[in-house]
């Protein structure tokens, strides 16, 4: 029976790194490492360059897209999402602690 559970166990979920990148744009968010958000950031201001960005993201997946489709490079350390998470739930408190004229 145990082997059954042990089968039958949902995987545990990978917990993102410490620190990534993400390369947004009309096509979504792709993550991505430091070196790779670098070499990314580079293609993008060459002057004199294809069409297409290739890069490889986290998971390996090999991913192509049109350059002028990319709008932005964003850092995600583990501090930034940490101090993110606890400002999020200052406003939350806040909101919920301030009343709205209307709810009286």
């Amino acid at each position: 029976m145990n082997r059954i559970m042990a089968f039958l166990a949902e995987p545990e979920e990978r917990r993102p790194g410490d620190d990534y990148f993400t390369v947004a744009g009309y096509f979504g968010v792709f993550y991505v490492s430091a070196e790779t958000a670098r070499a990314v950031e580079r293609s993008l201001d060459r002057v004199w360059t294809g069409r297409w960005l290739v890069f490889r993201d986290l998971s390996g997946s090999r991913i192509r897209v049109l350059r002028k489709l990319v709008y932005g490079v964003y850092e995600s350390t583990a501090e930034q999402r940490r101090k993110d998470r606890e400002f999020f739930r200052a406003l939350q408190s806040e909101t919920e602690t301030d009343p709205r004229p209307w709810e009286d």
